[in-house]
């Protein structure tokens, strides 16, 4: 562990402002990814039938009777090839596309670019100095593996109900830098909507007990329990509070997958199985001498006194003997 992970450290490191440099490669480039990729949804995009059997009859249902005469008439929908290859659709994650449970935090909704805004500011804040703490490989494996820690989550959900849409946006991992930054600047203020100074403490309190007052809802019968399925930001927000205090370093996932690594420990493998050993041959000339000097050893120390080379020597002399037989 790193200087920049000891406890007299953080401070000076937490209270430095956000950064867009060489020292957070990590942070830059998952903002730079999901901003891209905002973008790719919004321009690559094509018109759908509702009638298509892609489009799920209950959606299609509630499009109909909330869209405008115009579009009832046409009965169509515009969607992403982004968001069909990247969400997270609990089905398709199930028959095997694994790559939906950490692909749905760098897509966030094209009718709602606020979303994407505050997201990546979150990002640029919390995560410049979390990376400086905990190193950016760290850092990236803490804030996918948030991301796949809440898939899990959605994915239960809808074993038990009908989700009728997929999740998308990184309000896991933001809720879970939340909570990891708020385990070390409890009292840091920021400046929430950019108007209203508030603890980050205070801030992570806010959020909780807004998605716990859902879920007692949910449990009294006044509320869905899909609503519940979508807070992404709750799983989040525990797993980043889990991290920090089971002390968790994920880094050595990497190791598991480290491919190059496992190539080389079979090459190893297959290279040792491929030696051969390798016995020097024993001089024909002079072979009676030495047997007679180890004969002679084993009437004076016992056969127990022999070494493997001396045995190999009476070894020969013996299939040389049957030859001649």
């Amino acid at each position: 562990m790193g200087s920049n992970n000891r406890d007299y450290m953080r401070d000076e490191i937490g209270s430095g402002l956000p950064s867009w440099g060489h020292d957070v490669p990590t942070t830059k480039w998952l903002i730079i990814v999901s901003v891209g990729l905002f973008f790719a949804q919004t321009i690559f995009t094509h018109d759908v039938s509702l009638d298509d059997s892609a489009v799920p009859r209950v959606a299609v249902a509630s499009l109909r009777s909330s869209v405008e005469p115009v579009a009832q008439a046409m009965f169509a929908v515009t969607k992403s090839y982004a968001e069909e290859w990247l969400l997270l659709e609990p089905d398709k994650l199930l028959h095997g596309q694994i790559w939906r449970a950490v692909t749905y935090v760098f897509c966030h909704p094209r009718n709602a670019p606020f979303a994407i805004v505050f997201n990546m500011i979150a990002l640029w804040y919390l995560g410049s100095s979390l990376e400086r703490m905990y190193g950016s490989r760290e850092f990236l494996w803490f804030y996918l593996a948030s991301a796949a820690f809440c898939a899990v989550i959605f994915a239960a959900f809808s074993l038990k109900l009908y989700l009728p849409q997929p999740l998308i946006g990184a309000n896991a991992p933001v809720l879970a830098m939340l909570a990891l930054y708020a385990t070390h600047f409890p009292r840091r203020e920021l400046l929430f909507f950019g108007l209203i100074p508030i603890q980050i403490r205070v801030l992570l309190l806010i959020y909780v007990v807004v998605d716990v007052f859902q879920i007692l809802q949910a449990f009294k019968g006044e509320g869905p329990w899909t609503r519940v399925a979508y807070m992404s930001e709750l799983w989040g927000a525990a797993f980043g509070y889990l991290y920090r205090q089971q002390n968790w370093r994920l880094e050595g996932i990497a190791e598991v997958f480290d491919f190059g690594r496992l190539k080389r420990s079979l090459r190893r493998a297959t290279t040792s199985r491929n030696l051969k050993v390798f016995h020097p041959e024993v001089s024909t000339s002079g072979l009676d001498e030495q047997v007679d000097a180890i004969l002679a050893k084993i009437h004076e120390q016992g056969s127990e006194s022999l070494t493997e080379r001396e045995r190999s020597i009476l070894k020969r002399a013996s299939e040389q003997a049957k030859h001649r037989l």
